[in-house]
């Protein structure tokens, strides 16, 4: 079963996120990007991230420079999920490797969408490698 790695510091939304993934995915959860890359550091490997923008400790944006500057960890592909619609937040994450940027709150099914659309992707670009 593929892992999928949620950061996200709003419980509900763990809950919800879970419950949703939960029958498809094994399913991770962290409440901030510090705790998460900790895990990472560790040697933890999910196929996919799902990750808040605004966080405690070491947010969103960060998270996502370190993915990218990590030859581990750049090719998981990572969703952000942010509170704002924000065009120039949205262009900054989706330069630094983000796969996709999704505003909460969000339809269920256009984030299983989303994490399918990505593992798949994931999926072409390992085997085109």
């Amino acid at each position: 079963m593929k892992k999928v790695l949620v950061i996200e510091d709003d419980v509900p939304l763990c809950w919800l996120l879970e419950k949703i993934l939960k029958n498809s995915y094994e399913v991770v959860i962290m409440n901030d990007g510090m705790e998460a890359w900790s895990w990472l550091s560790d040697g933890n490997l999910p196929n996919l991230i799902i990750s808040d923008l605004k966080m405690p400790s070491l947010d969103g944006l960060e998270l996502l420079e370190n993915l990218s500057n990590s030859g581990l960890f750049k090719n998981i592909p990572v969703i952000i999920l942010s509170g704002y619609e924000d065009a120039s937040k949205r262009k900054q994450c989706l330069e630094l490797g983000a796969f996709t940027y999704l505003v909460k709150p969000f339809e269920p099914q256009s984030l299983v969408a989303e994490v399918d659309r990505a593992l798949a992707f994931q999926g072409q670009k390992v085997m085109a490698n």
